[in-house]
């Protein structure tokens, strides 16, 4: 009897926590306490509250009702600026329940919005429209508060970010589910998962809160988004559809694989092999022609039409949408008996594709995964060729499409690989650099030839190629390496080849001949060569803060160059040192950032020998100055300068 009595009671006590949580937009509103630690922030955020309520309506639609509430104190006219204009998505909206905003001085006086400032416009990006209104009466260190409810179309897969630039006192999340649905939620850097529990009513409930998030900066070499507290959630459950997990990965396998390869039209996909004229080959060459037609050929849209995915009508039109085409891929590979995987996985600038927490927000990007040749094909960038995928969606887990057959059945069910990023030899930026000087004109010729490969720059080839005339020269000037400010270019062209050997298979090489007085200075009798000039600007990071990450690199790459002196005669190099460098940050001990430069001296022909490389995509808060010491010397070769002198 006493069992029954407590769960009577925890019932109780659940049900009024859950009523207790429900939002209140207070009559009579109090000016905020900030706490101490923030009072000198631009913004503090005093609060953020989001209720999410899930139900059936009359018609039996599943919808929610959102109720976002949250009040910020203003202490800069910037800030001022920033939240003086609020949006409200419209998307999937049902019903505009309820829409309230207002200033709260310091002496407590208020200042509701004037309705008559709401706008509705339409985002041209996304289609949606939404609601914008303005907040008039804002002066420095005042409190805006908004509170927004509306009933949506429910979705299946929600993301919510609590973590901003600026810090936020208190946050929390509630969410209410009908009896038969059960949801999968999890909080992410620092922001707890919900605690569950049954209310009085049978409904599903979860809740979570954290007080004092710091604010988050932007960080060289690290992401904002994916460092933000956050919650993922997704339905776990439907009991009215039988007791196992919905909406699984390998749902989203079957379903992915049904709408690709089922019921494919035999006559569209030869007509497609017949326009591109694929000869036979090995399964990789066959591959490249199908990319190279596509990529050269159809045009991507980002919205969405029915016919994108109508093979006959993307042939004839030239035109289809970043899921079109990967199902033109993937139909035209399986009638070419090409081996391949389909890849989906979320670039992780934006959030980490997490393998442990089933929700389809994760499968946002494909990429086609040829197993035999072990290399990716990114079907949605036109300037990326086989082997060269945006490095963002690589050094990061994905979903696999695995095909099964059972008799004449096919499906296909999920697995989950990390995707290897390419080597730093695959993505590489060189130089070979030879320098005459005429010491009475001022002058020094400077011949460069600059191979690009892979993810440094090796995709500029296809732009050039598509470029039209006019621009094309301007191309090129923007990538040649030379801090001169007046070049007087004899040569600036596009080569199919080069007889320097580490330049010989770059995908897209450049040479140049030019002349320039920049290179030179006179010093009483001395002539100063700023020959770490000859390489191009170079990044820097002396003015980083304090910082408590590592590092995280798009993607591995390195830089060789050879850079040759004509010593001109009757001078020496009294400094031949100068250009010698060795930056190295080992990692377990091997070297994975570098870089080291070192000279040598034969007759009358100086050279300095540069390697520089990033090796490994992560890397620990403890090798950051290692890292930032490498990416520094680079910019500090700029500065080396020889000093000639008569012999």
């Amino acid at each position: 009897m006493k069992k029954s009595i407590s769960f009577i009671f925890l019932l109780l006590s659940a049900f009024v926590m859950a009523n207790e949580n429900k939002q209140v937009w207070d009559a009579r509103p109090e000016f905020s306490a900030v706490l101490p630690e923030y009072t000198d922030e631009k913004v503090v955020g005093i609060f953020m509250k989001e209720d999410y309520e899930y139900i059936y309506s009359e018609e039996g639609d599943f919808q929610c009702i959102q109720t976002i509430h949250k009040k910020f104190r203003l202490n800069t006219d910037n800030a001022i600026n920033n939240f003086n204009k609020i949006s409200v998505s419209l998307a999937d909206v049902v019903e505009l329940i309820d829409l309230k905003a207002r200033v709260i001085k310091p002496d407590g006086k208020v200042v509701d919005f004037d309705e008559k400032n709401i706008k509705e416009v339409q985002d041209e990006e996304s289609g949606n429209s939404m609601k914008i209104f303005a907040i008039d009466g804002i002066i420095k260190g005042d409190d805006i508060e908004y509170y927004v409810i509306k009933k949506v179309n429910a979705s299946s897969f929600s993301r919510s970010f609590f973590q901003f630039s600026f810090p936020v006192q208190s946050a929390s999340f509630s969410l209410t589910a009908p009896q038969n649905i059960l949801f999968a939620i999890k909080g992410y850097n620092g922001f707890p998962s919900p605690t569950y529990i049954k209310l009085e009513d049978e409904r599903n409930y979860y809740e979570c809160s954290l007080d004092k998030i710091k604010l988050l900066k932007d960080e060289k070499v690290a992401y904002y988004d994916p460092r933000r507290a956050r919650l993922e959630w997704k339905i776990d459950y439907n009991f009215k559809r039988g007791n196992a997990p919905l909406l699984t990965w390998d749902d989203a396998a079957k379903n992915v694989y049904e709408a690709t390869y089922l019921n494919l039209d035999e006559k569209s996909l030869t007509k497609w092999i017949d326009a591109i004229g694929v000869h036979p080959g090995s399964e990789k060459e066959m591959a490249a022609q199908v990319e190279k037609y596509i990529k050269d050929n159809i045009f991507i849209q980002e919205y969405e039409m029915p016919e994108f995915y109508d093979k006959n009508y993307v042939l004839e039109n030239k035109v289809t949408n970043a899921n079109g085409v990967v199902r033109i891929y993937a139909a035209l590979f399986k009638k070419l008996g090409i081996d391949h995987r389909l890849v989906i996985t979320s670039p992780r600038d934006k959030v980490k594709f997490d393998k442990d927490f089933q929700s389809w927000n994760y499968l946002d990007l494909y990429l086609i995964y040829l197993p035999k040749s072990d290399i990716y094909i990114d079907p949605n960038n036109s300037a990326f060729r086989l082997g060269c995928v945006d490095g963002n969606l690589t050094a990061t887990d994905g979903l696999v499409i695995s095909p099964v057959r059972f008799g004449g059945f096919e499906s296909a069910i999920a697995k989950t690989k990390y995707i290897e990023p390419t080597s730093h030899e695959v993505n590489y930026d060189h130089l070979h650099i030879k320098i005459d000087i005429d010491v009475d004109e001022g002058m020094s010729r400077v011949q460069t030839t600059r191979g690009f490969n892979g993810l440094s720059g090796g995709y500029i080839g296809n732009i050039y190629k598509v470029a039209e005339e006019e621009y094309k020269q301007n191309i090129l000037t923007s990538v040649m390496p030379t801090k001169a400010a007046y070049s007087d270019y004899t040569t600036l062209e596009v080569r199919t080849g080069s007889d320097v050997d580490y330049l010989a298979n770059a995908d897209f090489i450049i040479f140049s001949d030019l002349t320039s007085h920049d290179f030179l200075q006179e010093a009483g009798e001395k002539i100063l060569v700023n020959i770490g000039e000859t390489i191009g600007q170079q990044v820097e990071m002396y003015f980083e803060d304090d910082r408590n990450i590592g590092v995280e690199n798009n993607f591995n790459r390195s830089y060789y160059r050879e850079i040759s002196l004509t010593i001109p005669e009757g001078y020496k190099i009294s400094n031949p040192e100068a250009a010698d460098m060795n930056i190295v940050e080992e990692i377990e001990g091997n070297k994975q950032y570098g870089f080291e430069s070192e000279h040598s001296l034969e007759n009358n022909i100086y050279k300095i020998v540069i390697d520089e490389y990033y090796k490994q995509i992560y890397a620990g808060i403890e090798h950051f100055e290692g890292y930032k010491n490498v990416v520094n010397a680079a910019a500090d070769f700029n500065k080396v300068v020889l000093v000639l002198e008569k012999e």
